[in-house]
């Protein structure tokens, strides 16, 4: 496939997510050993892959109604910007967010925080909207329906950070995982890898096929959807 097409024009079978949930699919780049950073944990990671695969980001997120990131790559990602129709969601349990940062003010109408009733958000600039789930951690069932039924979001894009990402596969709630391949090594046992949660049990680990796979450069595209 030529590189202009690659993910131009997605299709996501929305019809297969349950109706109390968006569509969820997750996009990462990754280090040939699967790490998901270049430095420590809160630092940028534009460095990680090429500017095409920036390219094949955007083309992604043309696909999504909203994007849900964690609030650790929301504080390391002060100058992030997303399409103008996306819905921008970030999540956090601690509160602790950069609301001076391009992801609050580029479009402040488009903007939820999504965080546990308990979360206490201090300095939140005023008329925010903040969507609650859960009392003491983010109740990621509840907070899908949540953002299914009162934002009306049908196709759900994750972006990371490892974290939420292991938390919403650990649930099961995802339907297809994107990954491309930078041809990099960062190594280390704690450094972030694609996704980090409790270990499922070998009899529980969860099946994907690969529906697509693209070789541009030295990087590999892969899509997977999940096999139930």
């Amino acid at each position: 496939m030529p590189r202009d097409e690659i993910y131009s024009d997605l299709e996501l079978p929305v019809q297969n997510a349950p109706d109390d949930r968006p569509y969820v699919f997750i996009n990462m780049v990754a280090t040939i050993d699967g790490k998901t950073i270049s430095s420590a944990r809160g630092e940028p990671v534009e460095d990680l892959g090429s500017d095409f695969d920036k390219v094949v980001m955007r083309r992604i997120e043309d696909a999504a109604d909203a994007v849900l990131i964690g609030a650790g790559s929301q504080r390391s990602s002060p100058k992030i910007t997303y399409p103008p129709h996306l819905i921008r969601i970030v999540a956090t349990r601690s509160g602790r967010l950069l609301w001076g940062s391009r992801f609050f003010n580029d479009d402040p109408s488009k903007v939820v925080v999504l965080c546990p009733s308990t979360t206490q958000l201090l300095n939140a600039p005023p008329g925010v909207r903040v969507l609650r789930a859960g009392t003491d951690s983010i109740d990621w069932p509840l907070a899908l329906r949540k953002i299914r039924e009162e934002l009306g979001v049908r196709r759900l894009l994750v972006e990371g950070g490892s974290d939420v990402n292991g938390q919403l596969l650990g649930l099961d709630l995802v339907n297809e995982l994107f990954l491309t391949i930078a041809p990099k090594v960062k190594l280390g046992s704690s450094t972030p890898t694609y996704a980090g949660a409790e270990a499922l049990p070998r009899g529980e680990m969860q099946n994907y096929r690969l529906i697509e796979e693209h070789c541009v450069g030295e990087e590999v595209f892969l899509r997977y959807r999940r096999i139930r």
